[in-house]
């Protein structure tokens, strides 16, 4: 395997890497934690059981995601709006990354500090990176793509604003049914879009690769 196509493969790897943090911490680091009503964020919030899991395996994730961005630029194969993905990218798992550790939130119920609104403030630059980085790789490819990338872009703003309504809610500590699910839905939307713009950029390569003489020898 070239080590182009490993970079893009990790993408996929990271996608499911993510997933796999949620449920872990979600049904055996966190005792009560629901996860049909409660934000993600959640999980890594100051003074969560799962908040040292969650930090630990943000590293691997991050190391992932980064992988990933350099895949995307090495594929882009010149193209400026897959090499500004690529940098998009690698920003939105820089922000990810340092999320958590400069702008943790409090667990439901306590009291709020700069760092709750520091995470609201770092929430809005994540899904201006996203709708950006879907907007730039959406415009590398054809319709197919196009419109799956739109579709996913509305239905991440949708379910975000959604949350958005129960901010108060949870600084308050009462119930927001359905709100984990329907914020996962915008927490998951980018991990999807990232796997089948990896998916298509690895059949491209390999493409290339068959195409390109000797190439079955690299």
């Amino acid at each position: 395997m070239s080590l182009t196509r490993l970079l893009l493969a990790c993408g996929i790897v990271g996608a499911a890497f993510f997933i796999a943090m949620d449920f872990v911490s979600s049904f055996w680091l966190y005792p009560g934690y629901d996860y049909t009503a409660q934000q993600v964020s959640e999980l890594s919030a100051i003074g969560a059981p799962s908040r040292n899991f969650w930090m630990a395996m943000g590293f691997p994730y991050a190391g992932l995601s980064f992988a990933f961005a350099l895949g995307v630029w090495r594929a882009s194969a010149g193209r400026v709006s897959l090499r500004t993905t690529a940098v998009l990218i690698g920003l939105f798992a820089l922000n990810s990354f340092v999320w958590g550790w400069v702008a943790p939130m409090h667990m439901r119920g306590t009291v709020v500090s700069t760092t709750d609104t520091m995470h609201i403030v770092l929430t809005i630059v994540a899904v201006v990176l996203m709708v950006t980085f879907m907007t730039t790789g959406a415009s590398a490819f054809g319709r197919g793509f196009r419109l799956f990338s739109i579709l996913t872009m509305l239905a991440m703003v949708v379910a975000g604003g959604v949350v958005g309504t129960q901010i108060s809610a949870i600084a308050q500590g009462l119930p927001t049914p359905w709100m984990g699910l329907v914020e996962r839905v915008s927490v998951y939307a980018p991990s999807l879009w990232m796997t089948v713009l990896a998916v298509m950029l690895l059949r491209g390569n390999a493409t290339a690769r068959i195409a390109k003489p000797g190439a079955m020898r690299g």
